[in-house]
């Protein structure tokens, strides 16, 4: 499914981006008791602290969301975490549990075609 990212903060990204949306796939979703994780393939990498990553992790920032409705046409405020491409591989990707530093960010994704509904 293709998705769109609008980055909310850190304004530091999106003013390097030009608060452009981020294209992307969503690749792979699990469920879980926080409203479930995403993994999101990037059309275009985005390139920080020289790293670049190609991958990010979507989890639902508001209690009662869930990660699901992407599938249902509706957007969802994620909290986003970057992962290598080495990590979007394994069967631990959506488990940014212990992530220290790299990208992060906050936003909105939606699907990319199709009429959105709220």
């Amino acid at each position: 499914m293709q998705v769109r990212i609008f980055i909310s903060d850190p304004w530091d990204l999106g003013e390097t981006l030009g608060w452009q949306p981020l294209d992307g796939e969503l690749v792979r979703t699990k469920d879980d008791d926080y409203g479930g994780r995403g993994l999101i393939r990037l059309n275009m990498p985005i390139e920080q602290d020289n790293s670049s990553y190609r991958f990010v992790v979507a989890s639902p920032r508001h209690e009662g969301e869930t990660i699901a409705v992407l599938l249902a046409g509706r957007s969802v405020f994620c909290g986003f975490v970057g992962v290598s491409d080495e990590k979007a591989s394994v069967d631990t990707t959506l488990d940014t549990s212990g992530w220290r530093c790299g990208l992060a960010f906050i936003g909105s994704v939606e699907p990319a075609s199709g009429e959105r509904r709220k």
